[in-house]
Formats: structure tokens, sequence, C-alpha cells
């Protein structure tokens, strides 16, 4: 099962750069977050709940290192 911001994305599992890669290909980034918003209630409570947060504020709060995804080799 992947991971549930992304529960309608079957194909990308829990691997980062195959959502991104996915969401990519889905077209500009807010036509992309748009259709995510209106089609999926997890993602839609997790950017109500991040909005208007730094990156760095919203890892944080979700328990997450801000510098590793920064460091990330794309």
């Amino acid at each position: 099962m992947g991971n549930p911001l992304f529960q309608q994305n079957k194909n990308a599992g829990n691997n980062p750069l195959g959502i991104l890669g996915q969401l990519k290909s889905m077209g500009p980034s807010d036509a992309v977050f748009n259709r995510m918003y209106n089609s999926n209630p997890n993602f839609r409570q997790f950017a109500d709940s991040v909005r208007g947060m730094s990156p760095e504020e919203a890892f944080r709060q979700n328990g997450l290192d801000f510098s590793q995804f920064r460091n990330m080799k794309w």
C-alpha cells in the first residue's frame, strides 16, 4: 500500500521518485495540486493543515527532516 496522500496512485507505491515522475506527467503543478486537492480527501486534509507554513515548518510538523529532502539526489 502506498502513501495515503497518494492513495489513488497505485503504480508509484512508496517510491518518491516514482510519485514525482507521475506527478510531472500530469501537467502544470497548480493543475496537479487542484486535481489532487479535489479528488483525494487525505491530500486535502494535509494541504489544509500546512497552509501558510514554510516547507521547513510543514516537514517538522509531520515529523520529517527537511534537510534530508533538500539534500536528496534527484
